[in-house]
């Protein structure tokens, strides 16, 4: 991992110095980012779909490891700010598609099914993202939510979904700001 922030320093630089609560610049830690590359590269996805891009930290990470698993990235930002700010920021990966656009508008219109996502957005439409994700998931598709530690209340109809549903196998890792670790498996049930 040394090696790769050696070899990215100056972005990974510029994307530190973007961190700002007041334009609501939030960006996953190191840690978590780390976590998500190695996550990738062991799940080897085709296609990985972001919701919450941000500034294009995180896409950053996800890109670097999309990169080795010959696939590429679609991220989702509502705020046009935030989604220009990530256009610039990652204007040399050429693995990424970004959509300036409501996730909920965005995510009925993919033709394409995907094997990883990373949702980090407005916490209290997690629950929404997953169920219109149901049917744009490949089975076995790997779906991580960050913050469910730190923002707990705000996503527990999220949580208690994706653990009782016969659809998802799912655990909480207490890691940083909290990760759901969910695997989505295809029972032809999408009412569950």
């Amino acid at each position: 991992m040394e090696r790769l922030k050696k070899k990215y320093k100056n972005e990974l630089t510029e994307f530190a110095k973007q961190k700002d609560t007041i334009r609501r610049l939030w960006n996953i830690s190191e840690n978590t980012a780390e976590l998500l590359y190695l996550l990738v590269l062991m799940k080897n996805p085709k296609q990985i779909l972001e919701i919450g891009t941000s500034n294009g930290y995180s896409t950053f990470w996800l890109s670097l490891a999309a990169e080795k698993c010959n696939s590429s990235v679609t991220s989702i930002e509502i705020d046009t700010n935030r989604f220009n700010l990530a256009k610039e920021n990652l204007k040399k990966r050429h693995n990424i598609e970004l959509i300036n656009k409501k996730a909920e508008y965005a995510i009925p219109n993919f033709t394409d099914k995907f094997d990883f996502v990373f949702i980090d957005a407005g916490k209290i439409n997690y629950i929404d993202y997953i169920k219109l994700l149901q049917n744009k998931l490949n089975d076995n598709a790997v779906i991580i939510a960050d913050n469910v530690t730190s923002h707990s209340h705000t996503v527990e109809e999220y949580l208690s979904y994706v653990k009782s549903s016969v659809n998802y196998n799912s655990m909480t890792l207490p890691f940083e700001a909290g990760l759901e670790i969910t695997i989505y498996n295809d029972t032809g049930d999408n009412n569950a």
